[in-house]
């Protein structure tokens, strides 16, 4: 077989034909990317912005999962199935859950708020203006 061979067996009328169009995501994994980006949202308040998140589907934890960059490498929050607490993976392993679940009076703002508190006190995210201690030299 050809190179050429090769571009017209793959060829369709969407395009060039070398690689075929991805399938569109089913409405359950479109769900809880919209969740994810949601969580992402709430994490602004915390100072990580759009260029430090990224929300996607993850095969290895068979999730769509929230990656947030931080100084200690990235860490993943994992959209579970309803019911279920949202598990946090580290270079891959699962090392904790947060203490909610995902449910219907479960806001996304507090999962953000819980997911910024778990990476900050894995010392993964500084907090401007909210991990200050009072000083003698500073204290009325």
């Amino acid at each position: 077989m050809t190179r050429t061979a090769l571009f017209d067996t793959h060829a369709d009328d969407h395009g060039c034909g070398c690689v075929p169009a991805p399938a569109e995501p089913d409405p359950g994994t479109t769900a809880d990317i919209m969740q994810a980006r949601a969580i992402a949202g709430g994490l602004a308040e915390f100072g990580i912005g759009p260029a430090r998140w990224s929300a996607a589907y993850d095969h290895q934890a068979a999730a769509v999962v929230l990656r947030v960059d931080t100084p200690r490498g990235l860490y993943a929050l994992a959209i579970p199935a309803p019911g279920q607490p949202f598990p946090v993976r580290h270079r891959g392993e699962r090392i904790g859950a947060l203490d909610c679940r995902r449910t219907y009076g479960t806001a996304d703002s507090y999962t953000a708020a819980l997911f910024a508190a778990f990476l900050r006190d894995r010392a993964a995210l500084d907090i401007p203006g909210r991990d200050a201690c009072p000083t003698p030299q500073n204290m009325v």
